[in-house]
């Protein structure tokens, strides 16, 4: 019989249906936000708040819960649900991540000052709790800077402010009135000028890692030209080992003893340098690649874990080189795209997944992970197949007209 499991989710994240439904699960109660794009079943209890992020507020739902049904697991696996689902553990005396790991995890500023302590390469960083803090942070970092909220995912209102003329236009911009609303302080980050920008994706199960693989972004997520895309590197690459090293001491430090992890890393003139990490799975379609290439379920073992199971892990053996890109997205109405079966036709392509279709209507605010398609190529080495994401990205085309309100 499965357990009874508290889902946290986050309004615009979508759960897959094959772990919506896992057999573990014997009831699902579910704690969302008004608007939420996931649909659930007849059978699901669901109850929504304004934010999951007010601890306050889901300590009191889960009580109001917890007098109709007992709860024996909750299962957060979105980033913003993170430090709520720590701090109701730790609240009511639920197994899995407590309030101290779980904000190691989510409160960026947190996380970089135990990796400092760890021995683990960062960038300069500095606390700031609003705006006009921003050009004393300068001062002892120097700029460029890159400003975004303490606890937060998907670079949702992440900026690069390159100078003093810069923050002085950006603070009258519509993203400034977002930072300025958002609840939580700001983290000032010292501009990291890179080669390359990497993340490494695993699974944890009491401290060690059962499991892991390196990939490289196309191309630096916060100056990526249109697109956002990985190819995994060959278990032999010198970079992928590193960054196994490195993830290991950033568990660590941070102490967790079991989860899923999305961690990045930045290749500079000085190293290999840590990011940041997440105990979640990576956002967008980037553990289906994984899946694809080396048989990990990221997503069932993400639950398996925080239902206190050990994964059940069914791998194969790496065959070359995987590489996929998320194709452009941008707000409004589609009117024109390039199809599936022209994408498939494409050398080295061997899935794409339609995520948009002509005569859809995309929303505002979207995420680094966002797009309208997503094609999977495999190649020998990496290189070979990073130039077949290159001519898929040149090929696609797609047209966007601004809805009328």
């Amino acid at each position: 019989m499965g357990s009874n499991v508290l889902l946290l989710h986050v309004m615009k994240n979508v759960l897959p249906d094959r772990i919506r439904t896992a057999e573990e699960i014997g009831h699902l109660t579910v704690i969302t936000e008004p608007g939420h794009v996931q649909q659930y079943g007849p059978d699901v209890d669901v109850h929504t708040v304004p934010s999951v992020q007010n601890l306050e507020v889901m300590r009191a739902k889960v009580l109001e819960i917890l007098r109709e049904r007992r709860i024996d697991r909750i299962f957060a696996p979105f980033e913003l649900g993170q430090s709520a689902a720590g701090y109701l553990r730790s609240y009511f005396g639920l197994p899995g991540t407590g309030l101290d790991v779980a904000n190691n995890f989510s409160n960026k500023y947190v996380m970089k000052q135990r990796f400092a302590a760890g021995g683990l390469p960062v960038t300069g960083f500095r606390l700031v709790a609003g705006l006009h803090q921003v050009p004393e942070a300068a001062a002892h970092l120097g700029w460029p800077l890159v400003i975004k909220p303490m606890i937060g995912g998907g670079s949702i209102n992440v900026s690069v402010i390159h100078g003093p003329e810069h923050f002085e236009e950006f603070c009258r911009t519509p993203a400034a009135e977002r930072v300025r609303a958002l609840p939580v302080p700001l983290l000032a980050e010292r501009f990291v000028e890179m080669s390359a920008e990497y993340h490494f994706d695993a699974i944890v199960e009491n401290g060690q890692v059962l499991f892991s693989v390196g990939s490289r972004y196309t191309s630096p997520v916060l100056t990526r030209d249109g697109f956002l895309g990985s190819c995994i590197l060959p278990p032999d690459d010198p970079t992928r080992q590193r960054m196994t090293e490195m993830h290991a001491q950033a568990v660590s430090s941070l102490g967790l003893d079991s989860g899923v992890t999305h961690m990045e890393f930045f290749e500079t003139s000085d190293g290999l340098i840590a990011g940041e990490i997440a105990c979640r799975p990576a956002g967008g379609l980037f553990p289906e690649s994984i899946r694809m290439h080396t048989g990990a379920d990221l997503w069932r073992a993400c639950l398996e874990l925080a239902l206190g199971l050990s994964p059940k892990l069914e791998l194969k053996d790496e065959e070359g080189v995987l590489a996929h890109c998320h194709l452009p997205i941008s707000p409004g109405r589609i009117v024109e795209q390039t199809t599936e079966e022209e994408l498939a036709a494409l050398p080295s392509v061997v899935r794409v997944d339609m995520l948009r279709r002509k005569g859809d209507v995309v929303p505002a605010h979207l995420n680094s992970a966002s797009a309208s398609a997503v094609v999977y190529v495999r190649a020998d080495r990496p290189e070979e197949a990073e130039a077949a994401i290159r001519r898929v990205v040149e090929e696609y085309r797609i047209d966007i007209v601004p809805e009328e309100v």
